[in-house]
């Protein structure tokens, strides 16, 4: 070959040489890197954002049309960055290194920063980590101002309570590891939402635009708003009641409660507990107990408010005639023990009536009626089986009701077991020797008064959609408990006994039937003691017209540091929060 032909050759070598180059660099970019500059491209475009979904909010009834907030929602927000992208562009594109990110975030934020720096640029691959939580609006405002790139914002919620400590133990809280109480913890399930998320290529300004195959939106589903069947006004009531009755004992009740509901479906007016707590600020609270809905979730032994059932059942076996007698000598033997009535009723030994033995709270009357229910001198084993069906069975004790909220079972001994012998059935007729709820006994005191119908009680009184209360379906009743004619002849006698204990403070013109309770409390050695007692009470009232129906229920629990009596110390209390619901009620006296 020629020279110039040479010199041809390796221009043309030369130049498939550097194309061969070229071909390799695209090769080895475009194929074997392909994934590597794709993720490249996608963290500088695409964002992927966390639809949250709205946590539902918990309103009160105000009346009966009617709703008030107890449990809203504040906006707030959750600061997050996205280490990946600040470390690869860092101090280009207008993007800051982490150190001055960093720096700028501390300095708004402060002690709002829940993260550790170190930790946040420890895994250069993580395109999301959290910094802050619940801030508020105004910071939020600043950070954005400061055009932070890698840096963002989303919308959160924090709970806040308009009702104060008001149902505070009902209510509840979810605390920072999602671990709920009251009403928050139990119909967490229906207040939670399904987040969504947003996957979406944003413009330079990392503003979503709504153009590209890469969108992805699916939105978020909000929780249910639920509004209780509580009403605010007579729940405020009771909780002042409460609060004014332990701080006038100075130190000698431990704890109150107390509830109202209606007999007549069930719904729950009122449910209350002194000591409460601020649900805003939980944590402040050293006592865990504070924290406790003592009226659903606290089983304990009521006392003589239960010889009403006792009653009840006789009645409705037809085993007892309220005016037949028997001789009370103040004291009575089962089985190698000595059962007494309590102190100061000495003045009523002599050959009585069942229908007085009820209106002083004589245990030697309940104990003869369970007696009634066997051969007639002996607590037999058939009438503890009937005794305990109907505790159970009939009116729903020692089992859960099935109320929307954490309820305790407590526990009824069955006359199979070996401790259910005749002295302990002697005791359950005057309310020792089981544990029960107040919401149990309340539930099952309204179906002996109402009729005979049980309801199971509830809380749900329906939602909150679109500015307006969507009432839930009145459910019908579970089961019959007693008879009409029981229910009726239960009334003339719960009257009775209130017109010997405190009926004279009760607003004219109305029916008011109550039984009163002082139980005693078991000491270290498991012996009971009369030093500390949980007196009691449990009534109900109505219109005074003859068949009107009772309209409400209302119970109290007393837990004494000291000797506190059913019919001294939990009486005034009934009775306040009593005339208070005849006049909420526009409840119509009789002529």
């Amino acid at each position: 070959m020629t020279s110039r032909e040479w010199r041809y050759f390796w221009l043309k070598l030369g130049l498939l040489a550097v194309a061969c180059v070229f071909l390799s660099r695209l090769f080895f970019l475009q194929i074997i890197q392909h994934q590597y500059y794709v993720k490249e491209a996608n963290a500088m475009r695409i964002r992927q954002y966390e639809l949250l979904a709205k946590r539902g909010q918990v309103y009160f009834m105000d009346g009966e049309e009617e709703v008030v907030p107890a449990i809203m929602n504040e906006r707030t927000w959750t600061i997050f960055v996205d280490p990946y992208y600040i470390i690869k562009n860092g101090g280009s594109n207008g993007v800051l290194k982490k150190e001055e990110v960093q720096e700028k975030l501390t300095e708004a934020l402060g002690d709002k920063i829940i993260a550790k720096w170190d930790k946040v640029w420890e895994n250069k691959e993580n395109m999301y980590y959290e910094i802050a939580k619940q801030v508020d609006y105004n910071t939020t405002v600043k950070i954005k101002e400061m055009n932070l790139r890698g840096v963002g914002r989303k919308e959160t919620s924090r709970r806040v309570y308009p009702e104060g400590r008001n149902g505070a133990q009902l209510l509840g809280f979810i605390n920072a590891e999602g671990v709920g109480s009251g009403v928050e913890g139990a119909l967490n399930y229906r207040l939670t939402g399904k987040d969504g998320m947003l996957k979406t290529v944003t413009d330079v300004n990392e503003i979503p635009i709504t153009v590209g195959d890469d969108n992805i939106e699916i939105p978020a589903e909000d929780g249910e708003n639920i509004v209780l069947t509580v009403d605010a006004n007579v729940q405020r009531k009771v909780e002042k009641v409460l609060e004014s009755t332990v701080k006038k004992k100075n130190g000698g009740i431990a704890a109150a409660s107390a509830m109202v509901m209606d007999p007549n479906t069930g719904r729950i007016m009122a449910m209350a507990n002194y000591p409460n707590y601020d649900p805003e600020k939980y944590w402040v609270e050293s006592d865990p107990n504070v924290y406790v809905n003592r009226v659903a979730e606290t089983p304990y032994e009521p006392a003589s408010v239960c010889k009403p059932f006792t009653y009840a059942a006789a009645l409705n076996e037809g085993k007892l005639n309220p005016d037949d007698t028997y001789n009370n000598t103040g004291k009575t033997v089962v089985g190698d023990r000595v059962m007494n009535n309590a102190y100061g009723t000495a003045t009523r030994n002599g050959v009585i009536t069942f229908r007085k033995a009820l209106d002083y709270s004589l245990n030697t009357g309940s104990i003869e009626v369970l007696r009634k229910m066997g051969d007639g001198t002996n607590i037999t084993k058939g009438a503890r089986t009937t005794l305990y069906n109907y505790l159970t069975d009939n009116f729903g004790l020692g089992r859960k009701t099935g109320i929307e909220v954490y309820e305790a079972a407590g526990r009824i001994v069955s006359p199979e077991e070996q401790e259910g012998n005749a002295v302990r059935y002697a005791n359950m007729t005057f309310g020792q020797g089981m544990n029960l709820t107040m919401l149990q006994v309340a539930s099952a005191f309204s179906s002996i008064i109402n009729g005979g119908l049980y309801y199971q009680p509830t809380i749900i009184a329906g939602t909150y959609e679109n500015g307006k209360l969507v009432p839930a379906q009145q459910q019908p009743a579970v089961r019959r408990s007693v008879s009409e004619g029981t229910s009726k002849e239960m009334r003339k006698m719960l009257e009775e006994v209130r017109s010997v204990n405190g009926g004279a403070n009760d607003l004219k013109g109305y029916r008011v039937g109550v039984k009163t309770g002082t139980a005693e409390t078991l000491d270290k050695n498991g012996r009971y003691t009369s030093s500390k007692t949980v007196a009691g009470a449990l009534g109900y009232g109505g219109a005074g017209k003859d068949g009107a129906m009772p309209q409400y229920v209302v119970m109290i629990r007393l837990d004494g540091n000291i000797l506190l009596w059913g019919s001294l110390d939990a009486i005034p209390v009934f009775t306040e929060i009593s005339n208070y619901m005849l006049q909420y009620l526009r409840i119509e006296p009789s002529k």
